[in-house]
């Protein structure tokens, strides 16, 4: 049986890995493409989110804020969180540190917004950033898309014809909209995620460095 392993990076938290393995009678696993991809995990979501922020913050808020190492950090949470959720909502609630909300409430943060039409679409309310899930989902789209073209241009190749099976682990692999249109565009194969897909990432290279499943 083929597998076509569909990944995210856990410990660098910034690519997509696609690889192919065969599994042999006895369980091992040999190589048949290695592992290949792009920038299009939840870091490039998060990313996107910071540089959609730079955009009606400012630069000089933003300096600020790189000051403050956790706030960055609980931007990428916050974002790994919302992936998690439906986008069937129509809103997005990111929670922001209280030096953050300062920073946008006392900075032209509120003021760029009218500016820049986004009245309806972005509020900041007691410590929370309110966004539209339509603009949080053009972050994510793009990677999405990314990723899905360079697994179909992996499985167009006359040595794939046998994948049966796509297996998504990581990170990414826990949004619900990434597990939909994976299952879209590979009606045809087996798509199986993990109950803990980000973890098996790790779990799965400790077995197989202790088996040597791998050739």
């Amino acid at each position: 049986m083929l597998f076509s392993i569909f990944r995210r990076c856990l410990s660098s938290d910034v690519s997509m890995d696609v690889s192919v393995h065969d599994v042999d009678d006895d369980g091992a696993l040999k190589e048949l493409h290695r592992a290949s991809g792009g920038p299009w995990g939840v870091a490039s979501v998060s990313s996107s989110f910071i540089a959609w922020l730079t955009q009606i913050a400012g630069n000089e808020v933003m300096k600020k804020l790189d000051e403050e190492i956790l706030v960055y950090e609980d931007f990428r949470t916050e974002i790994q969180l919302k992936l998690r959720q439906s986008f069937s909502e129509n809103k997005k609630v990111v929670k922001l540190q209280i030096s953050c909300s300062q920073a946008f409430s006392e900075g032209g943060f509120l003021i760029n917004i009218e500016k820049m039409n986004l009245k309806e679409d972005v509020k900041l309310h007691h410590g929370y950033l309110i966004i539209s899930a339509h603009i949080f989902l053009s972050w994510v789209q793009e990677p999405i898309s990314n990723g899905i073209r360079h697994i179909s241009g992996i499985l167009s190749q006359p040595a794939m014809n046998d994948v049966d099976t796509i297996l998504l682990v990581g990170e990414f692999a826990k949004c619900p909209l990434v597990q939909e249109k994976v299952n879209e565009a590979f009606k045809n194969k087996t798509i199986v995620i993990p109950a803990y897909p980000a973890e098996a990432v790790v779990s799965g290279a400790v077995v197989c460095g202790h088996q040597g499943s791998f050739s």
